[in-house]
């Protein structure tokens, strides 16, 4: 008797070599989409950052030089505040600090209140976008030390919302 041989595949061997390829696909295509959603997390979670050094620098820079009697409104009381207004030294005559006319302003404003803006006179500058909370205070026992806590926001292109928050100190001139 002969033997007939087929070289063809059976329907069931088919639909199970299918439901196997169909789970590798699926299982890549869910690692894509995570790594894809990590990505941009990351890449939000870097660009906060650097606005809110930015944010930081910038104040940090300016009013280190400022003197605890220049700061107009933060009283040394404890209390948090949202903006802070200061001079900084132009000269020193004979041993005295003189200090410049102008006066400088950070606070949050600009497109729906959420940019750090530096201000002195009717001159807007903006410092860092995406700053949903600016605070500042000084202490009763410390009025020489400023805290200032930054938060900041942003949305994902997939729609998730990243948060961070800075908080730092600095120590006025005199």
């Amino acid at each position: 008797m002969s033997e007939k041989k087929d070289f063809g595949f059976t329907l069931v061997e088919m639909m199970v070599t299918v439901f196997i390829f169909l789970l590798l696909i699926g299982a890549l295509f869910t690692v894509l989409a995570t790594g894809s959603t990590s990505w941009q997390i990351g890449d939000v979670r870097i660009e906060l950052q650097q606005e809110l050094r930015k944010g930081m620098d910038w104040i940090g820079g300016e009013l280190r030089q400022g003197g605890t009697f220049t700061i107009e409104d933060v009283p040394a009381d404890g209390s948090w505040y949202d903006k802070i207004t200061f001079r900084k030294p132009q000269d020193v005559i004979d041993g005295n600090v003189v200090w410049e006319n102008e006066e400088i302003q950070y606070l949050l404003g600009g497109s729906n209140d959420r940019q750090l803006l530096r201000k002195v006179d009717d001159e807007e500058r903006i410092l860092a976008n995406n700053i949903i909370s600016f605070q500042v205070r000084r202490q009763p026992t410390s009025p020489e030390i400023v805290e200032i806590t930054l938060q900041a926001d942003k949305r994902t292109v997939k729609g998730h919302i990243i948060e961070l928050d800075l908080n730092f100190q600095i120590k006025l001139r005199n």
